[in-house]
């Protein structure tokens, strides 16, 4: 191969990273953690559900999907900010989001963050440290 076509597939592989990472969700990161919003484990009939103590009902948590990783799964989810147009009262709300996991699977649970009216997030899933 001359350097041309060298260079070019090496402009061509970094252009197309560019392009996944700005528009492919922002991918999963294990490298990093959160703690919040606070979440725990917990199980209704025979399906894993994450509970989460939202800072107050303005919070929205939605299930994206859960991917099988390693004889485990990985629960992922996206944290919707309040709409900055409502008052909501500054109370602490348990919300709980069923899974399509069966209970008692191992699961690692990632979260990312999005505004509230915002169509395809962009942000990463971050690992989320659960709450005893």
């Amino acid at each position: 191969m001359t350097q041309a076509r060298i260079g070019g597939a090496v402009i061509g592989a970094l252009a197309l990273a560019l392009l996944v990472g700005c528009w492919g969700g922002g991918g999963i990161r294990d490298d990093q953690t959160t703690d919040w919003p606070p979440m725990k484990i917990s199980q209704a009939e025979d399906r894993t559900v994450v509970v989460v103590e939202a800072p107050s009902p303005g919070w929205t948590i939605e299930f994206d999907r859960s991917e099988k990783v390693s004889g485990a799964y990985r629960v992922l989810l996206t944290v919707r900010r309040p709409d900055p147009a409502f008052f909501y009262p500054q109370t602490t709300v348990e919300q709980n989001v069923i899974t399509d996991v069966r209970a008692g699977t191992p699961v690692r649970v990632y979260r990312r963050l999005a505004d509230h009216n915002e169509r395809k997030p962009g942000g990463a899933y971050v690992l989320v440290d659960l709450a005893d």
